[in-house]
């Protein structure tokens, strides 16, 4: 039966302490019984004595029930009582018995075919009647060190040697192990390394364990045991006392190469990973050199924007890795660079760039710590450029790509206006405009904002005043840093001035032309609709510019109906109302041109909508109404 059915069956049987013992009692003498019988010749006292094949499954069974009792009284309460009682009725007899031909070996043919997996041990071999013979002496083992204890090193040194020799051997001698036998392996490592807990005693046994661990092609359960086995050893010598503790080298090895084998796993085997991104984790919180030197080393592999483990993972182990950021020592431009094309690709979600984003200014000059950062962790520069680079959402190379697109469906174009727009796709365009509120709120909280906008135009100038084609997300982002950033210090040139006011037409243009039935693009409507007006109620001169840019005589007949569409909401918009007043002539006067290219014609509805706008909003001036803010 189970463990569990033991404890929680009705009839109570071995659940408590004293019928156990009572148990055991009767029970261990037949077993040494048994074991006698099946044991070698007593005249053979040597190391690796021969055993036959009936001897086999009758040792491995004795064996195994004597297991399964020691694991029964560590369920009780007071298990380190009755460890003490175990050990002071059976350790004299196990020593002579179980330990005096210790370690036992085969005696007949094993199937070839295990051969190469177990080379060089004898012990590793599996008879013809599978009986695990590694398995047999490891349970062994196994019963031996928990009867052992650090009062009774001295005593008990002379069998705790040879157990040591054995363990040691069997994990450095290059054999291919299952899960079955690495971990009790590994329970036997642990114990041993708890009962002698000295650096002399237990770096050996560390180093052991890391030479299995280096094997190639180790099977994901063993691996998995391993990984385990060592991050439970780094926690606990980390609990020492800072001024007392002795880091293991061996230890120090294993975390400063967990870098480098995340970026090699990649995508192969995410649980692996993500047990790895663990340990990594709890190592670099707790500030160790040798993994944060491996992890600088390695970052620009991890977070490479194509091939890198942050892209390639799933959400969880994803925001792991954003975690990480925090922890390196160091963040240079070309890491930076990595980051912002992994928070612009779309291959992790919005949220998780908008925590990688803040992560980076908490790593920032900018983010008002009290006390002083490190020291060129993160360049003032580097930092604008990774915004600025994110704000925009293309890199250079894409953007001039785009140049050399024409036409529909993926270009919005207009005669009015410089700027044509590529129309993302509606996923693309929602990623960028999330990363774009959270890069806004970064440059928002810079002490210096009239500083913090003169970068940003200078930036926009630099690379996007000349473009023909610019993605409808980046025109609205721009337009988004514009609105947040402004204030009466800030001063625009003229060349910006110009570029915004294209594109706040060729938006509004685009958004007045949709298809109603576009259900893709319809969805972008209010976030590009109350960038532009906002920045034109922001900007008299933008709104100046743009009413000058519509010369009527340069365009068809068809695109008429949206200059006055265009011209009737900016007139019925509260926000903007003061401001089309001051351009009343300016309006009146492109009314006319619309009119003098119409004269003759029958006039339609929405040229009597317009004259009738004009007429309420602007020409008498009216100052009873309240805003009224315009629905396109």
């Amino acid at each position: 039966r189970s463990l569990v059915s033991v404890m929680d069956s009705a009839e109570k049987g071995l659940s408590s302490a004293e019928n156990l013992k009572g148990f055991i009692e009767i029970i261990i003498p037949l077993l040494i019984e048994c074991w006698i019988e099946a044991s070698p010749a007593q005249s053979a006292p040597i190391l690796g004595n021969l055993l036959e094949s009936e001897s086999q499954q009758l040792m491995q069974q004795v064996l195994s029930i004597i297991h399964l009792l020691w694991k029964l009284t560590k369920r009780h309460d007071e298990t380190y009582k009755m460890e003490l009682w175990l050990r002071m009725n059976y350790l004299v007899d196990f020593k002579h018995y179980f330990m005096r031909h210790f370690p036992y070996s085969l005696q007949e043919t094993v199937k070839h075919k295990k051969k190469d997996s177990c080379k060089g041990n004898k012990y590793c071999m599996t008879s013809s009647n599978s009986v695990d013979h590694l398995l047999l002496n490891l349970t062994l083992c196994d019963i031996m060190v928990s009867l052992a204890s650090t009062a009774t090193l001295q005593m008990d040194s002379g069998w705790l040697d040879m157990i040591r020799k054995f363990v040691t051997d069997t994990l450095q001698d290059g054999s291919k192990l299952n899960s079955k036998q690495v971990n009790r392996l590994l329970g036997v490592t642990w114990r041993l390394m708890q009962i002698q807990q000295n650096k002399v005693a237990t770096e050996p046994l560390i180093k052991a364990v890391y030479t299995l661990y280096q094997q190639r092609n180790l099977l994901f359960p063993v691996r998995t045991l391993l990984l385990k086995f060592f991050s439970r050893v780094y926690q606990k010598e980390d609990l020492r006392t800072q001024r007392i503790r002795s880091r293991s080298k061996v230890l120090s090895r294993w975390l400063a190469g967990l870098p480098q084998q995340l970026a090699l796993l990649g995508l192969k085997n995410p649980e692996l990973s993500n047990q790895l991104i663990d340990i990594i984790h709890s190592a670099a919180s707790r500030s160790n050199k040798e993994l944060l030197q491996s992890l600088q080393a390695t970052a620009a592999r991890i977070y490479d924007p194509l091939e890198g483990a942050l892209v390639l993972l799933p959400a969880e182990a994803q925001r792991r890795l954003v975690q990480l950021v925090y922890f390196l020592p160091c963040l240079p431009a070309s890491l930076l660079a990595c980051l912002s094309r992994c928070c612009i690709m779309g291959r992790m979600s919005s949220d998780l760039a908008a925590t990688l984003i803040g992560i980076l200014h908490m790593r920032s000059s900018f983010a008002g710590w009290k006390c002083q950062v490190q020291d060129n962790s993160v360049n003032d520069v580097d930092y604008f450029s990774f915004l600025f680079s994110t704000l925009i959402g293309f890199s250079r190379k894409e953007l001039t790509d785009l140049q050399g697109i024409r036409g529909k469906p993926h270009i919005s174009q207009t005669q009015l206006s410089p700027v044509r727009l590529y129309l993302t796709d509606l996923d693309q365009f929602l990623h960028h405009w999330a990363v774009t509120e959270m890069i806004c709120h970064s440059l928002s909280t810079i002490p210096s904002q009239s500083q913090c906008f003169d970068i940003l135009q200078t930036g926009i100038c630099k690379y996007l005043v000349g473009l023909v084609v610019i993605p409808d997300s980046t025109a609205g982002s721009v337009l988004c840093a514009i609105n947040k950033l402004l204030d009466q210090a800030c001063i625009l040139s003229e060349t910006l001035h110009k570029f915004l006011a294209s594109c706040c037409y060729s938006l509004l243009y685009f958004l007045l032309t949709l298809d109603k039935e576009d259900a893709e693009h319809v969805q972008k409507r209010d976030m590009l609709w109350g960038s532009c007006i906002s920045a034109l109620a922001l900007l008299p001169r933008l709104l100046r510019l743009m009413l000058q840019s519509l010369q009527v005589s340069r365009i068809c007949q068809e695109e008429l109906p949206v200059v006055a569409q265009l011209l009737r909401l900016l007139m019925q918009h509260g926000q903007l109302r003061s401001h089309m007043i001051t351009n009343e002539f300016l309006v009146q006067q492109i009314i006319k041109d619309i009119m003098t290219l119409k004269s003759g014609e029958v006039q339609e509805q929405w040229l009597t909508d317009l004259h009738y706008c004009f007429n309420i909003y602007l020409a008498s001036h009216p100052q009873g109404p309240g805003p009224i803010n315009a629905v396109y």
